[in-house]
């Protein structure tokens, strides 16, 4: 991709019940989440993408669905965009999860969901939106900002925040934003 723009899937159900889960099919869209949705769909409309790949993950499908309302581009789905594998803690409330490191929890690494995300991002050419979930976000931009786990831990990613990166200069260019900036705008009107 020469740009992209990673867009976490709004609230879901998991968010609002404090729940980690990469189930497919279980957890849906709040109505805040619906609304989150089009609202960033709204920020969108009008610009020029070669297409959405989202995640397989209902709450990314419902996102990417409501998004493509604003722009009728093809949606592809792409196991790279998937939730974070959560191991034996998948379904289980936040809460309840031992003060561990992922890796002593038994949950998908930092560096696996760097790989996948940064291989979905080189394995396409144009201009895209990838609908993902917080975390591979996260890991993502951590990459190309050259940041370990840790030195990553402030950076919050929204419900249907857009995060941009110029990936042919590796260059981030927004986290988390609400909002398209004129930048970007100049960027995708193209």
């Amino acid at each position: 991709m020469k740009y992209v723009v990673l867009i976490r899937h709004g609230e879901s159900y998991t968010n609002r019940n404090g729940i980690l889960s990469s189930e497919l099919n279980r957890y849906r869209l709040t109505e805040e989440g619906i609304e989150q949705a089009r609202f960033t769909g709204e920020q969108l409309n009008g610009l020029k993408f070669d297409g959405i790949i989202t995640s397989p993950v209902l709450r990314a499908v419902e996102t990417a669905n409501i998004i493509n309302q604003y722009l009728n581009l093809e949606i592809k789905t792409d196991e790279r965009a998937i939730e974070s594998d959560f191991g034996e803690y998948n379904g289980k409330r936040i809460v309840d999860i031992p003060d561990k490191s992922r890796d002593e929890l038994g949950m998908e690494s930092f560096e696996s969901q760097q790989k996948r995300m940064v291989d979905l991002i080189n394995s396409f050419k144009g201009n895209y939106i990838v609908v993902s979930h917080s975390f591979p976000i996260k890991c993502t931009i951590s990459y190309y900002l050259g940041l370990c786990e840790e030195e990553s831990f402030g950076i919050d990613i929204r419900h249907a925040s857009m995060s941009v990166i110029d990936s042919e200069k590796g260059k981030i260019l927004s986290i988390g934003s609400l909002l398209v900036s004129r930048r970007i705008k100049d960027i995708f009107s193209i």
